[in-house]
């Protein structure tokens, strides 16, 4: 669940369409949680707050590698690896409208 709230903060404001991707920056101490039913929450951490939520996610949390895809389909959540799309370009930069 750790990993997907770092991830969908960086791919959150792609999710609708491509014609309306555009990107964000998270602050230190920014947390988002998407749920599997798309629903999204998000908070700003300060103080103690950020120390115990920071702990949390350095023991229990996964850095994230690279870019993550997500996107509501039939009503699930679906998360994946970027990827090389079949024109040489990777699925981001389809999203990016590169």
């Amino acid at each position: 669940m750790f990993k997907t709230v770092i991830t969908a903060a960086l791919v959150t404001s792609a999710l609708a369409l491509p014609a309306l991707a555009d990107e964000m920056a998270m602050k230190d101490g920014a947390m988002m949680m998407i749920r599997p039913d798309g629903k999204t929450m998000s908070m700003m951490t300060s103080g103690d707050q950020m120390k115990m939520m920071g702990d949390a996610m350095m023991k229990s949390g996964h850095e994230m590698k690279g870019p993550m895809i997500l996107m509501m389909e039939g009503g699930k959540m679906m998360m994946m690896d970027d990827m090389k799309m079949g024109d040489g370009k990777m699925m981001s930069d389809h999203m990016m409208m590169k």
